[in-house]
C-alpha cells in the first residue's frame, strides 16, 4: 500500500511538472527546446509508470532525423503517446474525447494536440488541414489510423484520410509497431490496453499497479508518398505494421 501511494505521488508530481513546463517554461523556449522538454517529461513519466521502452539497437538513429515525418502506429493505449513522444517528439492527432480526460486533456491541449471528432466530416477536413500545417512548420505528426484501440494482438484497417497531408507536403510516412509484454516472461501483456468500457482513471490504476510493463517499438521502412493515393499509402503502412506485429508475436 505504501509503495502504491508513493507511485501515485510521483505521478501527481509528474502531472504538476507538465503544467509548469507547458504554461511557464514553454513561452520562453524555442521549438527545439520545447520538443526536448516534451521528450524528457515523457521518458520520466514512463519511468514513474514502470513502463520500460525496448527499441532495437540499430533503430536508434531513425529517431534523430529532423526532417518531418508522418508517424503512424497501431493503437493499444494512451501510453502509446508517451512512448512515441519519448522517442520522437511530435504533434499528435487524437479523438476529441481526450480533451475531457482528467488532467491529461489539459496537458494534451497544451502540447498542441490536433483533436478530431469521429463521424464528423468537417472535423476530419479540419484535421487534415491542421496536420498539413504542422508538417509544413517542420513538426513530426503522430497518429493512430485504426481510429480505435485494441489489446494489441492484431491491427485493424487504417483510415486513409490521415495520409492526405503526407501527400500534400511530400512527407514520408513512418510506420511504427508497438507491442506490450510482461518484462520477465516477454509474453503479451494487456495491462496497458485501453479497450471496452474501461475509463481513463481505471486504466491509469491498472498500468501503475501492473508491477512493470515492457513495450517494444519497431520502425518499419519509411514510405515515400510519391505516386501514391492516400488509400495506397494507408494499405502499405498497414501491411508494414501488421507484418512487424506478427514477427514480434512469434
Amino acid at each position: 500500500m505504501a509503495m502504491m501511494f508513493a507511485n501515485y505521488l510521483k505521478l501527481l508530481l509528474a502531472f504538476l511538472s507538465a503544467f509548469w513546463i507547458l504554461w511557464v517554461k514553454f513561452p520562453r523556449l524555442n521549438k527545439d527546446q520545447q520538443l526536448l522538454e516534451i521528450q524528457n517529461w515523457s521518458r520520466h513519466t514512463l519511468a514513474v509508470l514502470k513502463v520500460h521502452l525496448n527499441l532495437p539497437h540499430d533503430q536508434h538513429s531513425l529517431f534523430l532525423a529532423n526532417a518531418p515525418k508522418l508517424l503512424v502506429a497501431n493503437h493499444v493505449s494512451w501510453v502509446d503517446a508517451l512512448v512515441i513522444q519519448a522517442l520522437q517528439p511530435s504533434i499528435f492527432v487524437a479523438k476529441a474525447e481526450v480533451q475531457r480526460w482528467p488532467v491529461v486533456g489539459a496537458i494534451a491541449a497544451g502540447c498542441g494536440v490536433i483533436f478530431v471528432k469521429r463521424a464528423s466530416p468537417s472535423s476530419a477536413r479540419s484535421m487534415v488541414d491542421d496536420v498539413a500545417q504542422a508538417l509544413h512548420s517542420g513538426y513530426h505528426v503522430a497518429c493512430f489510423p485504426e481510429g480505435t484501440s485494441s489489446e494489441g494482438l492484431e491491427v485493424q484497417p487504417f483510415h486513409a484520410n490521415l495520409f492526405e497531408s503526407a501527400i500534400q507536403h511530400h512527407v514520408p510516412v513512418q510506420p511504427l509497431t508497438l507491442r506490450y509484454t510482461h518484462p520477465n516472461t516477454r509474453q503479451h501483456c494487456t495491462k496497458a490496453a485501453f479497450v471496452g468500457e474501461l475509463g481513463f482513471l481505471e486504466s491509469l490504476h491498472q498500468v501503475i499497479t501492473a508491477g512493470g510493463i515492457e513495450v517494444t517499438v519497431v520502425a518499419g521502412e519509411a514510405i515515400s508518398p510519391r505516386g501514391h493515393s492516400r488509400k495506397s499509402l494507408a494499405q502499405l503502412a498497414h501491411i508494414s505494421v501488421s507484418t512487424e506485429l506478427a514477427a514480434l508475436s512469434v
